[in-house]
């Protein structure tokens, strides 16, 4: 399928009634976020993966101790090459960040300790890395990736992600790393 097809059809898929539904079973807290995405991905972002930046405190179910969760929000997806270099730049001059995620060689092993942490919780005075992303794919996974999106081999796409530096901040809040990402794809 075309690009933009593709980015259509994923922004209605987070439009549904099914996928509201099987989002409020994963992550409750990401259905307040579904209509910027949606937004971002009819703006030429077609996304796969986000985190909305929530901070949580709570009584752990496990051991009955006390933590403290902090999320860095994120997105990633793909984007048609001339989009992204422009994207790149101008997005890059927000407080935020992004970058183009390149592909390696499947022989290649990308050790998980070197991934950027996205999720963290503190207990008992330790900081625990929770969940993390890779900023490199090999090229399998891309593959994986773009073919889950059902994007035309032939279509010139490059992968991109973008995060917030500021853990804890909403994603769709006024300064929030999905909202300033909406804003410039409307100004590319």
């Amino acid at each position: 399928m075309k690009f933009l097809d593709a980015a259509k059809k994923t922004a209605a898929m987070l439009g549904s009634a099914e996928f509201r539904e099987e989002q409020a079973k994963e992550d409750p807290r990401m259905i307040s976020q579904l209509s910027i995405l949606q937004e971002i991905n009819r703006h030429r972002f077609l996304t796969d993966e986000s985190q909305s930046g929530i901070h949580r405190r709570g009584i752990s179910k496990l051991d009955g101790k006390s933590y403290e969760m902090s999320e860095r929000a994120f997105i990633s997806g793909f984007m048609l090459e001339a989009d992204a270099i422009k994207f790149l730049k101008a997005f890059n001059m927000t407080d935020k960040n992004a970058t183009y995620i390149p592909f390696c060689s499947d022989e290649v092993r990308l050790p998980p300790s070197l991934d950027m942490p996205v999720t963290i919780i503190k207990k008992g005075g330790k900081t625990e890395v929770v969940t993390h992303t890779p900023l490199t794919y090999p090229k399998s996974h891309w593959e994986f990736l773009r073919k889950q999106a059902h994007i035309n081999k032939s279509e010139p796409i490059v992968a991109i992600y973008c995060w917030d530096s500021n853990w804890n901040r909403l994603a769709s809040g006024k300064k929030g790393l999905f909202t300033e990402v909406l804003e410039t794809l409307k100004k590319i």
